[in-house]
């Protein structure tokens, strides 16, 4: 249900029953043989060979589920064209999707690509919000460069919220990708 969610909502509630912005979905995928060897877990560990050998994560009461390959594609980039190297790469996954009521992060993971700094968890951005006196924080998720067209959006946000009485607002930018 909260893939669904993502795709058709752009949000994610929570299992406490808060509901977050939340615009593209992020998956663990499982071969079928996966699933039948993890089946009857309580917990299991994730980790990712590519960053370190150490447990990135626990999910608790996993719950295993097809992975809707085409709708994931279209619904997040509006096409299915295996020319994309994202969706060239969510159709090389596995044909299940593994997820859970809770997920609890055991080690924080670097990539030491040069942008590990910029990675913050939501805490790191709440206590940067309160350091820097925000009022207001806007946000703007992009998977491409900036162009002027964002710029644009961002500054007349920043000047909207000035006129209505903002003291500080402050742009919070997420961009998903690297350099």
């Amino acid at each position: 249900m909260q893939l669904l969610e993502v795709l058709q909502m752009k949000t994610i509630t929570t299992c406490d029953g808060h509901k977050h912005l939340f615009s593209v979905p992020i998956t663990q995928s499982l071969t079928k043989d996966e699933v039948e060897h993890l089946k009857g877990e309580k917990k299991i560990a994730l980790k990712c060979s590519k960053v370190t050998d150490k447990v990135l994560a626990i999910i608790e009461n996993p719950v295993y589920f097809d992975n809707r390959k085409e709708e994931i594609s279209t619904r997040t980039f509006g096409t299915f064209s295996q020319k994309h190297p994202k969706i060239e790469r969510i159709m090389a996954q596995g044909d299940f999707l593994v997820s859970g009521c809770k997920t609890r992060f055991v080690h924080e993971i670097k990539f030491n690509d040069g942008l590990d700094q910029y990675r913050l968890t939501p805490v790191q951005v709440n206590q940067a919000m309160k350091d820097k006196h925000a009022d207001v924080v806007y946000a703007f998720q992009v998977r491409n460069p900036l162009h002027n067209g964002h710029i644009i959006l961002m500054e007349d946000t920043r000047e909207q919220l000035l006129k209505k009485g903002q003291k500080n607002p402050i742009l919070l930018l997420h961009p998903l990708g690297g350099w």
